[in-house]
């Protein structure tokens, strides 16, 4: 789990590390891409090959993050940071929305505590506080590639029937509110289930879903149908099937809300969610007035990411698709390590003018 880091702009500090700045801006899921790569990532035995994914991403002035985002720099990173941030916010959002409901809540004198909390959760529209023993989806499992988790114990009846791996399959084997004993080509009874970018299935890629996958890197996918028909006929949460993307698209402010804002009247902490991702991501930042150092290196690389990289896995110039990814790591690095040694040079002729 990613931990909170979110730190104060200390008076007069103006280090290129500072991101106090980020308090004035929002931000905003833009796009996210996928490619074939090569590497040890990919499975070992049977394969080397395994999906890349990233998400591209905008810092947009709070007075422009819905109209344009004008001033505002765009980012890359990889696709699994950037969603295990955004979750993160998304359940510390939940919690302390259901926290402020309850504390507000007269339940008093209620004959059923419960009951009347429910209802002043409903109420106020957050059905997601009623605690419901069993129904609880843990998102946080297949960020990473997991192996999918079958459902209740179905009486040990599974009809006597094998679910061969097919890619036409549409529909659950005999009853789907059995568990269904599924075996691909290689005899193996494992499943997973982790993200996908909607490109890689013939969409914008504007949304992340979750999908099923026969390998443990979440790169070969498997019928649609699979996680439905291991969990007795139930959906699987945020998958294509269900429209509802992982990320939305909405403007969230870096600044974070101080639940206790009385307590030391300090400057405002910058929201994890902006911050995680900013330190590993690919920067362009022209036109930017927020930061203390501007980063354009990467600009030509993020400005051609949507051309080049939204084919995803299956295409017929993946060959091509594969070598404008090497090129372009390439590049990224070699423009990494000469903004690193352009601002330690920066720096020490401050020192020397100093």
């Amino acid at each position: 789990k990613l931990m909170s880091k979110a730190r104060r702009l200390e008076d007069g500090d103006a280090d290129a590390d500072d991101i106090g700045w980020m308090v004035n801006y929002d931000i905003k899921f833009d796009s996210c891409h996928a490619m074939t790569q090569y590497g040890e990532e990919g499975g070992g035995e049977d394969s080397l090959l395994y999906t890349q994914r990233i998400v591209k991403y905008r810092l947009c002035p709070s007075d422009a993050c819905s109209s344009g985002c004008a001033g505002g720099g765009q980012y890359v990173v990889d696709m699994m940071e950037f969603v295990q941030a955004y979750n993160e916010y998304v359940e510390e959002s939940k919690e302390q929305a259901c926290e402020a409901v309850a504390e507000n809540c007269d339940c008093e004198n209620a004959n059923d505590d419960d009951a009347c909390e429910a209802e002043c959760f409903s109420d106020a529209g957050l059905d997601y506080c009623i605690e419901a023993e069993g129904e609880e989806f843990e998102l946080d499992r297949y960020l990473e590639c997991a192996e999918i988790e079958a459902g209740q114990e179905n009486n040990g009846n599974n009809n006597g029937y094998n679910y061969n791996y097919r890619k036409e399959n549409d529909s659950c084997p005999n009853n789907q509110n059995n568990r269904a004993n599924y075996v691909n080509e290689e005899g193996e009874l494992q499943f997973f289930a982790g993200m996908y970018c909607d490109s890689e299935r013939g969409g914008k890629g504007d949304h992340i879903f979750l999908g099923s996958f026969l390998d443990e890197t979440c790169s070969y996918a498997a019928p649609d149908i699979t996680y439905k028909c291991l969990n007795g006929g139930v959906e699987l949460p945020f998958s294509a099937s269900t429209g509802e993307s992982v990320v939305k698209d909405d403007c969230i402010s870096c600044k974070e809300i101080d639940m206790n804002a009385d307590d030391d009247g300090g400057d405002p902490e910058v929201l994890q969610l902006c911050e995680e991702p900013y330190e590993r991501a690919g920067k362009c930042e022209t036109g930017m007035e927020g930061p203390y150092y501007i980063r354009e290196l990467e600009c030509d690389f993020i400005q051609n990411v949507e051309s080049r990289f939204s084919s995803g896995r299956g295409s017929n110039s993946s060959s091509a698709v594969a070598w404008a990814w090497f090129f372009a790591i390439c590049t990224l690095g070699i423009a990494g390590f000469a903004y690193t040694l352009y601002e330690k040079l920066h720096r020490k002729n401050v020192n020397l003018a100093a």
